[in-house]
């Protein structure tokens, strides 16, 4: 497993885990993003454009060009959403929410770097992100 590999995952969403739901509802691709201090961290990707939960509220992703989505196996027909405001947190030992270990694809990193760069700048400005740590 490497950075920018994309897999299926049975993601949670963290509007789903307030809730109190355990488990994802549906299986989805996820773009392996980092790994610190043993953890890795997942970012869905959804072909819904994000919506704010309040009015006024601004939501964090970065829309996936077409060169990108056939590299991770998606056709043109939709436009995908990398989320960067909600992720899964998991430990590489407890992987079971994956369908297959094998990835789906990876984005290249021209396209993480731009990703990355947009990220730290919503942690430097305190954007809120809705992390999960799944166990």
């Amino acid at each position: 497993m490497k950075r920018g590999d994309v897999y299926r995952y049975n993601y949670l969403w963290g509007h789903e885990a307030q809730r109190g739901e355990e488990s994802g509802r549906k299986v989805r691709r996820v773009c392996l993003m980092m790994e610190v201090n043993g953890w890795i961290y997942l970012f869905p990707i959804s072909s819904q454009v994000p919506r704010p939960s309040e009015a006024g509220e601004e939501r964090l992703y970065e829309i996936v060009p077409e060169i990108e989505q056939r590299r991770i196996g998606l056709g043109p027909e939709k436009a995908s959403h990398l989320i960067l405001d909600d992720y899964n947190r998991v430990r590489p030992d407890e992987l079971y929410d994956f369908e297959s270990l094998t990835p789906v694809g990876s984005f290249s990193a021209r396209f993480l770097e731009r990703v990355a760069s947009r990220f730290l700048t919503a942690i430097q400005e305190k954007r809120a992100i809705a992390g999960i740590t799944r166990r």
